[in-house]
């Protein structure tokens, strides 16, 4: 009898220890180790074989932390070792350490750390472009995007490629990145002339569908004749449909306001909330995962609408925050906190469903408007349908509906593009 028992006790012991590792393993299946990932980055080839390539050379670099210029004393030594000189550098929105919250005041301002003219594309006119452009072998652009229209990469990637003056003789070398949004494909519809803005110009849909070196290359093609001698550089090993936590792609912080991917898969909805009259936490630690202002009192009962009609992909929780800069400086709002599930989610519809129950639900609930009566939420989306839709009370089907056709149209273009 006490044999048995011992015996027992020791498969028990046995089988525990057994098992232990499988649990460990389950628990670490969460998020893959960088050091475990199969992606090969983009500047890997570039600083290994493209880099050399460019000796004896002049270049505009077009970076920041998301790209190689999170390591600018690499660029340094690795650009004077290969004797390749940067003329100047381009500033894109957030500045080159990626840390700026407004737009600079001055066309063109010196770099400290290069000691180098760095031009803020934003506040140079695209008539000034060509004598910034003038007189490189190579334009080296690298930087992580988000695929959508209103990221203002793109429409930097687009003035680039408009202003280079001696397109013969300037090669543009793009690094590329995969993005948060490929999984989507194009959506949403192409820009109306009359509301085309710095973050509205790229030819494409809200969603477009590509990377960067991928709409390079489409905009190249059906645009521009291609004229531009263009490489893309590929990172290897990349795919459509990324999960980031499962593959251990590092995330690199594109903008302040994204500082984890967490943030940035939000963004793909919650950037739509620009066009309301609400803060999508811009100065709190959690930049679009909080949002709100405050008059939206007493949200549970719009928590509980929203959570029953996500589908499990997303859900919502009440939330006090209070922004030290932005819309609602230093007030207390209340609103959502949104925590994504399902990282395939549909961003417009939670956006359309959002927007539309916070209408109906708040009398306070404004769209952002100009003081020539125009609305934010036009340029953001390119015409005005997302909002019409929504105030004359259509359901986000029967949106989505009208928008199919455009959509198919536009990714039966762009296939021919990809890369992954």
């Amino acid at each position: 009898m006490l044999y048995t028992k011992i015996k027992k006790k020791f498969f028990l012991l046995v089988i525990f220890f057994l098992f232990l590792p499988s649990v460990a393993c389950a628990e670490k299946s969460f998020r893959k180790h960088i050091g475990d990932a199969k992606l090969v980055p983009s500047e890997v080839e570039f600083y290994s074989a493209v880099l050399p390539g460019l000796s004896g050379k002049n270049v505009i670099l077009i970076t920041n932390p998301s790209g190689i210029g999170r390591s600018p004393e690499k660029i340094l030594k690795e650009f004077k070792k290969n004797d390749v000189k940067i003329k100047h550098l381009i500033g894109l929105e957030h500045g080159f350490l990626g840390l700026e919250e407004d737009f600079s005041k001055s066309p063109v301002t010196v770099d400290e750390f290069f000691n180098l003219p760095i031009y803020h594309i934003y506040r140079v006119k695209n008539s000034e472009l060509p004598a910034i452009l003038k007189g490189v072998d190579a334009i080296v652009f690298d930087v992580q995007d988000m695929g959508m229209r209103c990221y203002t990469y793109l429409t930097v990637l687009k003035r680039i490629m408009d202003g280079i003056p001696e397109p013969t003789q300037t090669k543009l070398i793009v690094l590329d990145h995969v993005n948060p949004a490929l999984y989507l494909k194009g959506r949403g519809e192409m820009i109306d002339k009359k509301y085309l803005n710095f973050a509205g110009e790229f030819p494409s849909l809200f969603f477009s569908g590509l990377t960067l070196g991928e709409s390079a290359a489409y905009y190249n093609s059906e645009f521009l004749n291609q004229k531009i001698k263009l490489e893309v550089i590929a990172p290897k090993n990349a795919k459509r449909s990324f999960d980031w936590d499962k593959e251990g792609i590092p995330w690199t912080t594109p903008s302040p306001n994204l500082p984890m991917v967490d943030s940035a898969i939000n963004y793909l909805g919650l950037v739509l909330l620009e066009g309301v009259n609400v803060s999508v936490g811009r100065g709190t630690t959690a930049p679009f995962v909080y949002f709100g202002a405050p008059w939206m009192t007493e949200p549970e009962s719009l928590v509980e609408e929203l959570n029953r009609r996500s589908n499990g992909d997303y859900y919502y929780q009440t939330v006090f925050f209070k922004p030290v800069f932005g819309p609602y400086k230093n007030e207390i709002c209340r609103g959502l906190r949104l925590t994504v599930v399902n990282r395939k989610y549909d961003p417009l519809k939670m956006a359309y469903q959002l927007i539309a129950s916070m209408k109906a639900s708040y009398k306070e609930f404004k769209w952002r408007s100009y003081p020539d009566g125009t609305y934010n939420i036009d340029f953001l989306w390119g015409t005005t349908s997302f909002r019409n839709a929504i105030d004359s009370g259509k359901t986000y089907e029967q949106y989505s509906e009208i928008l199919n056709s455009v959509e198919k149209e536009y990714n039966d273009t762009i296939k021919k593009y990809y890369l992954y």
